[in-house]
C-alpha cells in the first residue's frame, strides 16, 4: 500500500482509537467542490473485532465508515452502521451543541458565525449551513451530525464549499423595494402541483426563486446557480427530415467516482470543470438530434436543447419540450454522450415520473389573473441578502434572494402554503 495512504490510515485508528476495530476494506473517490477544485478522499471501512462476516456485501453493525480528505487529512464524513457507536473516541454528547461546534471547529477548520451557522436543532440532530459573518451563501455547503439513543454520535457529515471573507466581493446591501418589485412580479407564474390524495391537479400562482445582483441589474436562475462549471446554456430547436429506423441502444456506463492509487498518484487531469469547446457544442448537439431521430422519428421541432456540461467522463445533455405545460414536474430526458466519439449512449426519461399522475384530474380553470395573485402576494414575498458564486468572478457575490413561501389558490384566490399541498 502507498505510504500517504497507510499514514492516513493510522492516523484515523489512532484519531478515533479504533483499537477494537479492524480495516476491512478502502476506496479513494474523487469529489468535485463548488470552488472548481477537485479533492480525492480515502473512505475507510473499520469493522468491530467481533463482527459477523458471514455476508460479505453486508456491513455488520456497528461497522464505522469514514471518510477522509487524502490532502488535508480533514474528515468528510462518519457513518456507524445500525447507529452502534463502539468507539472510545472523544466525540461531542448529544447534550451539548456548544461542544458539538467546537468539535466541528476543531475537526474542519472553519469558524462558527464567521464560514457556517445553526439553521435546526433538534435533540439528537444538529443542521448546519455555510454562512460568511452569518449571511447565507449558494451554491451552500452543509455539516450534519446525529446522535443514537445513548447520544453517542452515529452520524457526521461535511459536504460542499464553505468560503471565507477572502473569497467574496464585500458591499453594503443596496436593493431596494422600487429596484426588486417588478422582478418579484415576473417569477410570478402559473404552477399546476399534483395533489396525491385527491388525484387531481390544482393551479397555483407561485413566485419562483431567484437571484438579483447587488446592483439590480442581472438575475440569476436557482438553476444556474447549481448548474456544473462547465454547463454551457443552449436553446436549440431541434429538428430533421428524416427519421431514422433503427431504435436506440443503451450502452453501459460507468458514473463512478471512485480511483486507482495508481490514478491518485499519477500527474493525469480530468476536465469535468473544462467549458465545452464550439466543436464539442457542434458535434453534441448532433448527437442529440441523431437520438431524437431514432427514438423519437416522428417529433422533429419539438424538442429543445436547452444545455450541456461534463460530468464523470461524459457529456451530458438535458432535452426539453419546446412547448413546456404550467406543471412543476418538467418533462425533461438527460443524455450521456461519448466525449471522445460524440456518440448518445445511455438516457433518462422522466417521463417514468410523470406516468404516476397521467389519470390524475386535469385543473381547474384560474378565476383570478397573475396581476390578482401577485398583490396578495406582494406582502409576503421575502427578500434576504445571501453570496452567490459567480462561475465568470470565481468569487462570490452579493446578491438579493427572492423567495416566498406562499401560493394563490388560482380557483379562489386563497392564500396556501406551498409546502402544504
Amino acid at each position: 500500500m502507498d505510504e500517504k495512504l497507510q499514514d492516513i490510515i493510522d492516523y484515523t485508528a489512532e484519531k478515533f482509537n479504533l483499537g477494537n476495530y479492524y480495516l476491512k476494506r478502502h476506496h479513494i473517490f474523487r469529489e468535485q467542490l463548488n470552488s472548481n477544485e477537485t479533492a480525492y478522499v480515502l473512505n475507510m471501512e473499520w469493522f468491530p473485532n467481533e463482527a459477523d462476516e458471514s455476508n460479505e456485501d453486508y456491513n455488520p453493525p456497528g461497522t464505522a465508515s469514514i471518510d477522509i480528505d487524502i490532502d488535508t487529512k480533514m474528515v468528510k464524513e462518519i457513518i456507524f452502521v445500525a447507529g452502534e457507536n463502539m468507539t472510545e473516541a472523544a466525540f461531542p454528547p448529544a447534550a451539548s451543541t456548544e461542544l458539538a461546534i467546537e468539535w466541528i471547529e476543531n475537526e474542519t477548520g472553519l469558524e462558527f458565525g464567521r464560514q457556517f451557522k445553526l439553521v435546526h436543532e433538534e435533540e439528537k440532530e444538529l443542521l448546519f449551513q455555510a454562512a460568511v459573518d452569518n449571511v447565507a451563501v449558494y451554491p451552500s455547503g452543509s455539516i450534519v451530525m446525529k446522535f443514537n439513543e445513548d447520544g453517542k454520535l452515529s452520524l457526521f457529515s461535511v459536504s460542499g464549499s464553505f468560503p471565507n471573507e477572502k473569497q467574496l466581493n464585500w458591499e453594503p446591501f443596496g436593493l431596494t423595494a422600487e429596484l426588486i418589485e417588478p422582478i418579484a412580479k415576473s417569477q410570478n407564474k402559473l404552477l399546476e402541483i399534483p395533489l396525491e390524495e385527491e388525484e387531481k391537479w390544482k393551479a397555483v400562482y407561485g413566485t419562483s426563486t431567484v437571484f438579483i445582483t447587488n446592483d439590480g441589474k442581472r438575475t440569476i436562475s436557482f438553476d444556474e446557480v447549481e448548474a456544473p462549471q462547465s454547463f454551457t446554456h443552449s436553446d436549440s430547436i431541434l429538428e430533421w427530415q428524416e427519421p431514422i429506423n433503427e431504435p436506440f441502444s443503451k450502452q453501459k456506463i460507468d458514473l463512478s467516482l471512485e480511483v486507482s492509487p495508481e490514478e491518485l498518484f499519477s500527474d493525469g487531469t480530468h476536465h469535468d470543470d473544462e467549458i465545452l469547446t464550439v466543436n464539442d457544442q457542434q458535434q453534441a448537439e448532433t448527437a442529440v438530434r441523431n437520438f431524437l431521430r431514432a427514438e423519437f422519428p416522428e417529433d422533429s421541432g419539438k424538442w429543445r436543447l436547452s444545455g450541456l456540461w461534463r460530468e464523470k467522463g461524459y457529456i451530458f445533455a438535458e432535452i426539453k419540450p419546446v412547448s413546456p405545460d404550467a406543471r412543476v414536474i418538467d418533462r425533461k430526458i438527460k443524455l450521456i454522450i461519448d466525449e471522445e466519439k460524440y456518440e448518445a449512449i445511455y438516457f433518462v426519461d422522466n417521463q417514468v415520473i410523470l406516468e404516476m399522475f397521467k389519470d390524475f384530474e386535469t385543473a381547474d380553470r384560474p378565476q383570478i389573473t397573475e396581476d390578482e395573485a401577485f398583490e396578495k402576494l406582494r406582502p409576503h414575498i421575502e427578500i434576504t441578502p445571501v453570496y452567490v458564486y459567480d462561475k465568470k468572478q470565481k468569487r462570490y457575490i452579493l446578491c438579493g434572494k427572492i423567495d416566498c413561501e406562499y401560493g394563490v389558490d388560482a380557483v379562489s384566490g386563497e392564500i396556501v402554503v406551498l409546502d402544504e399541498l
